[in-house]
């Protein structure tokens, strides 16, 4: 037996190295396990060894708004390494005629380059960004900083108010129905849905027509880590440390052990067993974590079903029906 921990993570991506960090702060002794050589998950970057000095990131490259999230500050990631840049020249859209479709952190420059394809659209865009940013400001950003309402308690909340129902209003279509609806060149749709889908948000699923408008309003712009999206890794990495927290890479859990209805320890496939006193967590896709570490006695039949069916699209992860 292994010493005994407060609690496990497994899986060593960026949201476990958040919350281990904020538990190691809160006075917890938290132990991380990863399979691979190295902590992350996507925030992964690679020397190109055919060009020595260019580094690639292999997965996560935009990180939107990161250094205005509480934890960035709250972890001092500045102080552990992380630096970022938000370039003015934002994002943008290539055409096979040669154009190109500019999305800037200065609006009159966004608008400037949509008008190229079309004057309308360009209007639109300057419409629907007034619209919203008091929207985006009393309501969206408050609410992605607070514990999720019920949906119901949320609706009566919303209709209280003329922004929060229009919120409501446009949040009735899919980003590829709003798209539709508000827009008329195809260069200008294709890349607001592309804009879109840098959010991980599939275009096609309804309650989150708004997503388009709310990236018109939003401050918040793709931002990029200087040396590469793994430089957030190892600055993640060592406020863990330095909290307390232990990270050990390249072991393989083999088993989530339970004990009068509680998960009380992890079992790696060298028979390795490391107890955890009060909790463990899993970053684990739902297959993994309950499927495959988890025995079918401690899996209600009604869970199982729902996880079985859990589908993967190619965009985000969503609960199949």
């Amino acid at each position: 037996m292994s010493k005994i921990y407060d609690g496990i993570i497994l899986g060593a991506g960026h949201n476990s190295l958040v919350l281990q960090a904020y538990l190691g702060k809160a006075g917890l002794k938290v132990l991380c396990l990863e399979r691979k050589p190295i902590a992350g998950g996507g925030l992964s970057t690679m020397e190109d060894p055919r060009h020595p000095g260019f580094f690639h990131n292999t997965h996560s490259f935009f990180h939107r708004a990161i250094t205005t999230m509480p934890w960035y500050a709250d972890l001092a990631l500045d102080r552990h390494g992380a630096k970022y840049i938000e370039p003015e020249l934002n994002v943008a859209l290539l055409t096979s005629d040669g154009r190109v479709l500019e999305w800037w952190t200065d609006l009159e420059k966004t608008v400037e380059s949509f008008a190229g394809f079309s004057r309308r659209d360009a209007e639109t865009v300057r419409r629907w960004h007034d619209e919203f940013v008091p929207i985006v400001k009393n309501i969206l950003i408050p609410e992605s900083f607070s514990p999720p309402l019920p949906p119901e308690i949320r609706k009566t909340f919303l209709q209280r108010s003329a922004a929060g129902r229009r919120l409501l209003e446009v949040s009735e279509l899919s980003p590829l129905e709003f798209v539709q609806r508000e827009f008329e060149h195809p260069t200008i749709k294709a890349g607001l849905l592309f804009f879109n889908g840098l959010r991980e948000v599939d275009l096609r699923a309804r309650g989150f027509g708004h997503h388009i408008a709310a990236l018109l309003a939003t401050p918040a712009k793709a931002q990029m880590a200087r040396g590469g999206s793994a430089t957030l890794s190892r600055a993640l990495e060592s406020a863990v440390r330095e909290s307390g927290g232990e990270i050990r890479t390249m072991v393989n859990p083999s088993r989530i052990l339970v004990e009068n209805e509680r998960a009380t320890a992890i079992e790696l496939d060298d028979g390795e067993v490391i107890s955890a006193g009060q909790f463990i967590v899993s970053s684990l896709n739902p297959h993994q974590t309950f499927l495959e570490l988890l025995d079918d006695s401690h899996l209600p039949n009604s869970i199982r079903a729902r996880i079985e069916g859990f589908q993967y699209n190619l965009i985000a992860p969503q609960l199949g029906s």
